[in-house]
């Protein structure tokens, strides 16, 4: 009975938690992505993230790809320089283009 305490009390907290705010999502993805608190245009639909940076980056994210697995490329990929144009689709196919002017298909 007492292993269940914890287990009960975990639930309890996760099913108490609140939803992201979009707000708070918008801007958490502007600063990963456009490294600014705001974005040039943000737009969230059923087809996918679609992201313009103040500094001429854009971003098309759709499928499995997260805004993490984004900055993940731009890591391994241009070396931290930053994305110029990125873009996924469905099936997984990746665009990616560097700063730097390097391209690369995924």
């Amino acid at each position: 009975m007492k292993a269940l305490v914890p287990l009960l009390a975990a639930i309890a907290v996760t099913g108490c938690s609140s939803p992201k705010d979009p707000v708070d999502e918008r801007i958490d993805t502007s600063i990963k992505l456009c490294h600014s608190d705001s974005t040039k245009a943000f737009s969230y639909t059923g087809d996918g993230l679609r992201i313009m940076c103040h500094n001429g980056s854009s971003y098309i994210i759709r499928g499995d790809i997260t805004v993490d697995n984004v900055v993940e490329m731009d890591r391994i990929y241009c070396s931290s320089t930053g994305i110029r144009d990125f873009q996924s689709s469905k099936d997984g196919d990746i665009l990616l283009s560097c700063n730097d002017g390097s391209n690369y298909v995924l």
